[in-house]
This record gives C-alpha cells, sequence and structure tokens, in this order.
C-alpha cells in the first residue's frame, strides 16, 4: 500500500473527488481519504428495498448548458451525468395562495397582476429587476477563478470588473435582512401583506429575486438519471487510475509536521491507526473539525471558533424519504418543488426547527425518474428546516467519547416529528398520504451530522451576506501554507455550483504552489472549454 503523496485530499464529495480528478490528470499522486464507508458526501443518498432516495438536492443550478458546472465537467469527459430541465419549477402553497413558478416566469407574472390588479407598476417592475439580476447570472463565469490563485497584477482589473458586473444588484443587496428588510425591500415595489407573504420564507430581497431570475436563465435543473448518487460514481471514475486512490472508512486523526508544514497525515481504519506522507491537504471536510482536532492551536486564526459560531449558517435539516405503494403522480404530484408554509408565521420560525411552522419542500422525484423505485411505485421526499440542538440535541445521550448516542427518546422524537409533517402535507395538499405510505425513513440534524461531520449538521455552510462576507469565515488559504479548504466552507453559499466552484479553485491553488506550468494549463483548459486528458 503506498504511503506517499503529493496531495491528500479530506473528504470525497463532489469538491473533494473533483479537485481528485483535476490533480490525478495533472501528473499529481493523490489520497482521498474518507470517513464513511461510502463516497458522495450529501450526495450519497442510499437504498431501501429496491427504492432509491437522495438525501439532499432540492434542484441544481450552472448545470444548463452553459453553466459552469458543465463547463467543469466536459473538462473531464463529454459522457458527464447529464440533469434534467425543470420547466416546472416550484409551487407555493400557504394560507391565502397557491402559485407556480416555471421556467416561463411572465406566467406568474401575468397570474399575480390578475390577482393583485393594483400592484400591476409594481409587479412588473419586480420582474424586471429580476431579469437584470437574470443577465449578472449568466456571468457567473468570470467570477469563477477565486482570488487566491491570481496575480497581484490581476486584482485591480478583477475586482474593477468584478464591481461593474454586480452593480446593478447593489441597491437591492443593501436593502437589509431579516423581516423588516424584506418587507422593506418588496414595498419599493408592492405593499400588499397577501402579496408579501408569497415571499415569506425568504431572508433578504435577492433572495426573492433570485429564483425568479434564475427562472428567466431557465437554470434550474434536476438531478440525472438515476438519482444524485450518479455524481460522485461519475468523477470517482474521472481520476487517473495511476496517480489516485480513495481509502473509505478512513477518519484522518491527526497532521504530522516538519518546520510548520504538514508532512504527513494520520487516520484510522477499523481501529488501527494508519499514517501517510504529503506535500500539501485538501480539507475538503467540515472546518470546525479541521481547525478543533486537526490544526495545532498556535496556527488556529484569532477568534477563529467566535467568528465562526457568530455567522450565518445554513440549517440543517429533517428528510422523511417516503416509499409509496402507487405512483407519485397518481397522487398528484408532479415535477416541481412543492412548498408549504403559513405566511402568518413569524419569517424566523419558517426555518426554526419546530414541525408545525417551519417550511415543509415536497420532491417527488420517480415522477421524473423511475429508475428510482421499482415499476408502478414511486417516492416522495420531504424537507423540513431543522436544528442540531432541538429538543436537547433530539433527546440524544453522550457516550464517554462525547459522541451522539440514539435512544429510544430519539426515535421515538423522530416518529412524533414525522407525524406532524405529514398531517400538514395532507392538510394542504388534499390528499391521504399515509394510506399510500409502504415505508419511510426520517433523518435528522443527528443523521446528517453523523455522516458527514459537518457543524451542526449544516446542509451547505455558511450564508452569502453582508455579515459573513464582512468576518471572512469562508477562506481557501489557511495559515499553515500547504493546507488549502475545499468543499463547502471555501465559499459562501452552497450546492453542487460551490462545490464545483471550490473543488475546481483548491485544485487551482495547489498546482500554482506545485507546478506553474500544469497551474496555467488548468486554468487554460477551463478558460476556452477544452478537455484535460486522463
Amino acid at each position: 500500500m503506498n504511503d506517499e503523496f503529493d496531495v491528500t485530499i479530506i473528504g470525497s464529495g463532489v469538491s473533494g473527488l473533483l479537485a481528485a480528478s483535476l490533480l490525478s490528470r495533472s501528473g499529481m499522486k493523490v489520497l482521498v481519504l474518507e470517513k464513511h464507508s461510502l463516497i458522495g458526501g450529501y450526495l450519497q443518498g442510499f437504498e431501501r428495498k429496491d427504492f432509491v432516495f437522495d438525501t439532499a438536492i432540492h434542484w441544481l443550478n450552472q448545470y444548463n448548458e452553459v453553466g459552469t458546472v458543465t463547463r467543469v465537467f466536459k473538462m473531464l469527459g463529454e459522457d458527464y451525468p447529464r440533469p434534467q430541465l425543470m420547466e416546472r419549477i416550484q409551487r407555493h402553497i400557504g394560507e391565502g395562495h397557491d402559485y407556480l413558478l416555471t421556467n416561463n416566469p411572465d406566467e406568474l407574472k401575468d397570474q399575480l397582476i390578475q390577482d393583485f390588479p393594483h400592484e400591476k407598476a409594481g409587479i412588473e417592475r419586480f420582474f424586471k429587476v429580476a431579469r437584470k439580476i437574470a443577465k449578472v447570472s449568466l456571468r457567473f463565469d468570470e467570477f469563477f477563478q477565486s482570488v487566491e490563485s491570481k496575480s497581484k497584477l490581476e486584482m485591480p482589473f478583477f475586482r474593477m470588473k468584478q464591481l461593474a458586473i454586480i452593480y446593478p444588484m447593489i441597491p437591492y443587496a443593501l436593502a437589509g435582512s431579516g423581516d423588516e428588510g424584506v418587507k422593506k425591500g418588496l414595498s419599493k415595489f408592492f405593499k400588499d401583506p397577501k402579496l408579501q407573504g408569497l415571499f415569506c420564507t425568504e431572508r433578504d430581497l435577492l433572495s426573492c429575486l433570485f429564483p425568479i431570475a434564475w427562472a428567466y436563465n431557465s437554470d434550474y435543473q434536476n438531478p440525472p438519471i438515476g438519482g444524485s448518487q450518479v455524481i460522485p460514481a461519475w468523477l470517482e471514475k474521472q481520476m487517473k487510475p495511476d496517480n489516485a486512490e480513495i481509502r473509505l472508512s478512513s477518519k484522518v486523526v491527526g497532521f504530522d509536521f516538519e518546520n510548520d508544514l504538514i508532512s504527513g497525515v494520520r487516520y484510522t481504519n477499523r481501529a488501527k491507526e494508519y499514517s501517510v506522507k504529503t506535500k500539501y491537504v485538501i480539507a475538503a471536510c467540515d472546518v470546525d473539525f479541521l481547525y478543533r482536532h486537526l490544526v495545532p492551536p498556535k496556527f488556529v486564526p484569532p477568534k477563529f471558533f467566535e467568528t465562526l459560531e457568530d455567522s450565518e449558517m445554513y440549517s440543517s435539516s429533517v428528510t422523511i424519504s417516503v416509499a409509496l405503494t402507487c405512483t407519485a403522480e397518481s397522487l398528484g404530484f408532479g415535477h416541481e418543488l412543492t412548498l408549504i408554509c403559513d405566511e402568518s408565521n413569524e419569517r424566523d420560525e419558517h426555518s426554526s426547527g419546530d414541525p408545525h411552522k417551519g417550511a415543509i419542500s415536497v420532491l417527488a422525484p420517480t415522477v421524473r425518474d423511475h429508475t428510482l423505485a421499482p415499476e408502478g411505485l414511486g417516492t416522495i421526499t420531504l424537507y423540513v428546516p431543522a436544528w442540531m440542538n432541538y429538543m436537547d440535541y433530539w433527546k440524544t445521550e453522550r457516550n464517554a467519547k462525547g459522541e451522539f448516542v440514539r435512544t429510544e427518546a430519539y426515535k421515538q422524537l423522530k416518529e412524533e416529528f414525522a407525524q406532524i409533517i405529514f398531517d400538514r402535507v395532507e392538510a394542504k395538499m388534499g390528499l391521504n398520504l399515509r394510506e399510500h405510505i409502504l415505508f419511510y425513513e426520517v433523518a435528522t440534524p443527528i443523521t446528517y451530522y453523523r455522516y458527514t461531520g459537518n457543524k451542526n449538521g449544516s446542509m451547505m455552510g455558511t450564508r452569502p451576506g453582508k455579515k459573513n462576507m464582512q468576518s471572512k469565515i469562508a477562506h481557501y488559504q489557511t495559515p499553515i501554507s500547504n493546507l488549502v479548504i475545499g468543499g463547502q466552507w471555501a465559499e459562501l453559499g452552497g450546492g453542487v455550483p460551490i462545490a464545483v466552484k471550490t473543488g475546481f479553485n483548491s485544485a487551482l491553488i495547489i498546482l500554482k504552489k506545485w507546478n506553474k506550468p500544469q497551474f496555467k494549463k488548468l486554468l487554460s483548459t477551463y478558460k476556452q472549454g477544452a478537455k484535460l486528458n486522463k
């Protein structure tokens, strides 16, 4: 077994696997260490009784013909998994509304004008602004390379270009956040409380505008046939076999150092400890675990943990994966994501983790992909924002190592939570869901934390926004020059587009340190839309 590598990558999510593919094709010897027995991170999914369930994806962006995800995947091969275009995107069901956003947003605009004729002028201005933001979104690829791999000469021009591109969005970004900020921002367009209620779950004005902007760009995609798991499975095959290796069930427990640089990585597998020598490390894993357990205290940035605790993070989720005794479409489910909420609740309550008040996202994957269930059967998945500390950490206990122990009280709490969600879905969608359930599985923030190690079971890390931008909590470069952060914690935001961005950029940063010609080759290959040979 090889014990010497050029770069060791911690984590086999999309970011880690992409970085491994790019670096192995660039001539580096790469080792990927994954603590779980499966690759994929949040995209690993699971199978039960011939049913296949996704565990995270609501939808995809930047995966259409002009998207950055597609551009990067094409560098590896034309056989990349093709997503499915979403034409019916999101259905909003509230106490006073039921609307559908499609990839022709003007249909929604016309419906809103019909229902709120006194707000016609404001509605038209709102959708006009969304079109402007759609044009900005189409230039996402111009921000794709991170500043860490740019030269000092490039930086002034990059900053000026960046400002020029995002300038149309600045007035709406400055509208503020939270309930007061959203209402103030929306009131610049329309003041009717019922119309504003359509955006009751959003946290800032841009979050109200972006979904419509993406719809104008036809930039909503469903996972490829076979589910989201096919993406990491394909990425694994893109690594150059002679240069790359993945070791599963391998938890990193420490670094070795020489002259303040990482010289080795220690990990455990089946209770036995191993070590490998390495020149570089990409931590495509949880940043709290990295700095708390792997990086010596003298290298931890001042007030890092305080800043992280104070940051605005994405919630975790309670995810209920349901196998049906019939097809999902026979119950009235479509391709779209259905959002169930009550606009009379406080804005923060939609993401509070309260099963009675949290927003529910409903997906029916088998409507668009019949391979995910046996013939004549189907699945639906229910997602509710949730937090790790709910009900005293979900009524778990701790063992001597501080690990969560799932108790009977934990199992009962999961069941109670699920039944409340079933009640709400049945009431809002007018169907008797329970009589069509074959079986279901409930994942909690404890589950997500157990399988991914992400702080508090967070689905995507830190949110975009003024506070997190000012604190610079998201970063690639660490105080240890040969340790680079990848994954969801290197950039604000989340999802597959950010994972692809951080995988690409962490690879660029390493190559710039290791081999300038290979760095230039990778960057040139991306810009030209060419293929990076194995």
